[in-house]
């Protein structure tokens, strides 16, 4: 499936909208994808014009395609998809020859199979200031010298702690650039990251700079009719990656995340590609780097914590007492949206059966703090339903090191170096999840354990 990227020109406040053409049954179709809150974007940037724009932009196609075409229409085989795209570049000479860089990133951090090229990008509109009002009032002077560094803040468990790391790290002089998004489709993280923000801020007064800007595919097309979109957001992170690089006033985009999620390791062999997520793999990240380092990015990306699991990450965090009293206001759940099927859906943002909601259940065991309300109890449960009989038979097999390792390098690219320590931390994160069932679980629940 081709999909062909078009320009408006902005309007006042606002950044270009593009439009993403593809053909259904013969007819053309335009799909628009905004960026929203662009303006607080832009007067920390002031760039529309470098290699770190180019690379926003394209992440943003990139999420906004991803999202555009559905796999149950659009795959061969259910699941990938053949996608087409010419990404629009300033930059152009910059860009050639990295076609197949780009290429195995997105194949790999999506599943499908990408024919990726570059055009020259002549629109020279992208973003149209407001003029100054009463309401609108000089941009802000920030102070770009005292940043040392620049992490990703989604509202999550991992990147609260990765902040909190990092602020009990910098000198009173010096400051941490925050950059958020979330997809107004979507909203729950900003309300998680307005939280969480306002807990850091108190802590760590003048010591944080946050930036944050909203990007949604419009589920209409500009006549007005309904798309089915994707609801898998595997290549969300690349857009949250290319914010991150576009606003870095410094070499450094720390990328907090546990291993065990990173990695994703399948519960079943038959998960080995087309379920699991990418989002922060090491083979993405280093291809990442890779790609940066030939277009003259001088942008490191780190994540410190590939070698811990969730519960590691919890129980080793700087500032222990402050991320106890606050760790509530964040959410790690991947499907908040779909309370239909919950058996508790007040008081609580977290289902409680999703891999994310298990690992960070598991972690808080692990630290004696699982006290908090999920939408489902999975330690409770009186049958096998949903993931939960995948999630058993991963739990309950007998898995060596050594096996690991191979099942590790099958389902995804791992450097050799490294390879046994990710294998050990995957076994830890499983035993956290085992302890959880051990600890919590009700008769049945052992019984199918056999624990």
């Amino acid at each position: 499936m081709r999909v062909d990227i078009f320009f408006n020109d902005a309007d006042y406040g606002k950044f270009s909208d593009m439009h993403l053409s593809f053909v259904e049954n013969g007819r053309e179709r335009r799909v628009p994808l905004s960026f929203l809150r662009y303006e607080n974007v832009y007067d920390f940037s002031n760039d529309l014009s470098s290699v770190k724009f180019d690379f926003f932009l394209i992440a943003a196609i990139v999420y906004g395609v991803d999202n555009l075409l559905n796999r149950a229409v659009h795959s061969n085989d259910g699941w990938s998809r053949d996608i087409e795209v010419e990404f629009p570049v300033i930059n152009l000479h910059v860009w050639i020859g990295k076609e197949e860089k780009l290429k195995k990133i997105l194949d790999f951090l999506t599943g499908d199979n990408w024919m990726v090229s570059f055009c020259e990008n002549n629109h020279d509109n992208f973003y149209y200031p407001r003029p100054l009002s009463r309401r609108r009032k000089l941009p802000r002077d920030y102070d770009k010298d005292s940043i040392i560094s620049t992490s990703l803040f989604s509202g999550g468990l991992d990147s609260f702690i990765g902040v909190i790391d990092k602020l009990e790290s910098i000198r009173n002089n010096e400051k941490l650039l925050l950059v958020s998004h979330f997809d107004s489709k979507s909203p729950g993280p900003n309300g998680d990251q307005h939280r969480l923000l306002s807990h850091l801020s108190s802590q760590y007064p003048n010591k944080i700079e946050w930036i944050q800007s909203k990007l949604a595919l419009s589920r209409k097309d500009i006549e007005g009719n309904k798309v089915v979109v994707e609801n898998n957001y595997r290549s969300r992170s690349l857009f949250f990656i290319g914010l991150g690089i576009y606003l870095s006033p410094v070499n450094e985009l720390i990328i907090p995340e546990n291993g065990t999620i990173s990695i994703n390791y399948p519960l079943t062999p038959s998960r080995v590609s087309s379920l699991s997520t990418r989002s922060t793999h090491p083979f993405v990240l280093m291809k990442l780097q890779e790609l940066f380092n030939d277009i003259g990015l001088s942008v490191h990306l780190i994540n410190s914590y590939s070698f811990k699991t969730k519960g590691e990450m919890f129980t080793e965090c700087l500032n222990p007492q402050f991320l106890q009293r606050t760790f509530p206001d964040s959410v790690s759940c991947g499907k908040r949206g779909r309370k239909q099927h919950w058996s508790i859906r007040n008081g609580t943002e977290q289902c409680g059966r999703c891999m994310p909601c298990i690992y960070r259940r598991a972690a808080l065991n692990a630290s004696g703090f699982d006290n908090e309300i999920f939408g489902n109890d999975v330690t409770t449960v009186l049958s096998l339903n949903h993931d939960l009989p995948a999630l058993f038979s991963y739990l309950k097999r007998d898995i060596t090191l050594e096996k690991m390792k191979r099942d590790l390098v099958v389902s995804g690219n791992i450097e050799v170096s490294v390879l046994e320590n990710y294998a050990a931390m995957v076994l830890r994160s499983k035993q956290e999840v085992i302890n959880l069932f051990r600890d919590k679980g009700n008769n049945f629940v052992k019984s199918q354990l056999g624990i």
